[in-house]
């Protein structure tokens, strides 16, 4: 696969762009077979009626798996492009998802990008690695983030033009994914089976399942769609739920969201993949079963579950992010921990529905997961097994 951008040099950038399209996808109800023989889980006989329906948002198939990222480069170039801003000085992990999308799309946009990255490993190389050298006007690479943190510091105090700090934080961002929400929002409607899932304005009638990474699209997609009949759910991947909830009022504050408290139900954690059976048999999800699992670990079991999805799906998830979330959803879908009660949505001061309650009827409910992209740099996933 030729991945070379050189063909792009000559292109007009006020037209480089096109309308970016909104993609779903329904997960076939074999994956479930699939992922019971895969996990090993021992669960009630479940049938297709009894398990909610699995969509994927296909934002991996935007271009060069950048995902997600794309809408949010949108927000900020209008915010550029409407200050007139020609210069942009960016920092980050040169081997993480943000740099490389953010170095290639601001470049090719037009802008000079001055880069400052940090790397634990100097020794290694990576398809990120190759796009933020290769689409930097300017780049200096520390073996230490704190280095690397201080040195963006001191240049952005008089950087003669517009300083991101790391992951791209900006009410920007949020310009960029509201279209994409307003779109999201339409087709979700449209795909929801009236016979099986009636809209009611103050009932839940599907869920958004995505990752946290820095926040930024979660937190988005929670102010949107607060008070509908869609539930936004996070899954934390590499920090702490307790820690990461402390910071969700700085950023929605920089990011030009409403000062809305997040509850604490709608952020949830990977847990370990060993339960007590009377849980699996019962469907019974305690706190203490919630552990995170460490953040960046990469196992070759972990790595098969990826190909042997790719082969069931045609879809390819990334170790890190989409496939540790996918994995954990699917493994709760088996296990009917995924409930939702007819209860009104939540206020201000209200938790969520919480579904322990067994006495209370329980209809499936349609789960939209968000895949964000970043797989491009695990390509080796699928080629090393198809090359065996």
């Amino acid at each position: 696969m030729n991945l070379l951008l050189s063909d792009f040099d000559s292109m007009d950038h006020s037209h480089f762009f096109p309308a970016l399209p909104v993609r779903i996808s329904e997960i076939p109800f074999g994956t479930f077979d699939f992922v019971q023989k895969e996990t090993k889980i021992t669960a009630p006989s479940l049938t297709k009626h009894s398990l909610p329906e699995l969509h994927f948002i296909r934002d991996d198939l935007l271009p060069f798996g950048f995902g997600t990222k794309w809408r949010k480069t949108q927000g900020i170039l209008q915010y550029l492009q409407k200050n007139q801003i020609q210069k942009v000085l960016l920092w980050g992990a040169i081997h993480g998802n943000y740099l490389a999308s953010f170095t290639y799309i601001l470049r090719r946009s037009g802008l000079i990008v001055d880069t400052i990255a940090y790397t634990r490993d100097p020794h290694l190389r990576s398809y990120n690695e190759r796009l933020v050298r290769g689409h930097s006007n300017t780049l200096v690479c520390y073996a230490n983030r704190k280095v690397a943190y201080d040195d963006w510091l001191a240049k952005e105090k008089e950087y003669p033009g517009f300083s991101l700090p790391e992951f791209g934080i900006h009410s920007g961002q949020n310009l960029g994914l509201r279209s994409f929400w307003q779109e999201l929002e339409n087709k979700i409607n449209q795909s929801l089976d009236t016979s099986r899932h009636k809209s009611h304005r103050k009932k839940i009638n599907s869920i958004l399942r995505m990752e946290i990474g820095s926040g930024v699209t979660f937190l988005s997609a929670f102010d949107f769609f607060y008070g509908t009949s869609l539930l936004v759910q996070g899954m934390m991947v590499g920090e702490k739920k307790e820690t990461w909830l402390t910071k969700t009022g700085d950023l929605q504050k920089r990011l030009g969201l409403k000062a809305i408290p997040i509850p604490a139900e709608q952020i949830l954690e990977i847990p370990k993949e060993s339960k007590p059976t009377h849980q699996i048999q019962t469907g019974i999800s305690t706190r203490e079963n919630q552990t995170s699992v460490s953040f960046g670990k990469q196992t070759n079991s972990q790595k098969e579950w990826i190909r042997a999805f790719y082969r069931n799906t045609n879809i390819l998830l990334e170790p890190i992010y989409s496939g540790m979330t996918v994995k954990s959803l699917l493994r709760e879908i088996n296990k009917m921990q995924i409930t939702t009660t007819a209860k009104p949505l939540p206020i201000l001061s209200e938790s969520l529905p919480s579904g322990q309650n067994s006495n209370l009827p329980i209809e499936p409910i349609p789960i939209f997961y968000l895949h964000q992209g970043g797989q491009i740099q695990h390509l080796d996933l699928i080629l090393e097994k198809e090359s065996k």
